[in-house]
């Protein structure tokens, strides 16, 4: 089976607020603060994107292939002192979305 999991880090600012998990462009799931989300996808190409009310992470273009299980982590990217550049002017920054090999 191929497999996306994204696992969320726990941040305070945010953690009221399910992430928005959209592959390819469409909602595929949502995910909590301190918590981890497994989407089935078919091989090849996808496009990765988080979102929460009107911010959200990068565009994270990733391939997978038959019976992989590629790994994220995301998290709130903003310190206080600079929140509200991130909810402005950064606002496609304001989530962290990162490959990782494994969970540590």
């Amino acid at each position: 089976m191929t497999v996306l999991v994204i696992r969320r880090l726990p941040r305070s600012q945010d953690r009221d607020y399910a992430y928005r998990v959209l592959v390819d462009g469409r909602q595929r799931a949502a995910v909590g603060d301190d918590s981890t989300v497994q989407i089935g996808v078919t091989p090849g190409e996808h496009r990765v994107r988080l979102r929460v009310k009107w911010c959200g992470s990068r565009e994270l273009p990733i391939t997978i292939q038959p019976g992989q299980i590629v790994r994220l982590e995301c998290r709130a990217s903003s310190r206080p002192l600079l929140a509200l550049l991130y909810i402005t002017l950064w606002r496609n920054r304001y989530i962290a979305l990162e490959t990782v090999n494994s969970w540590t």
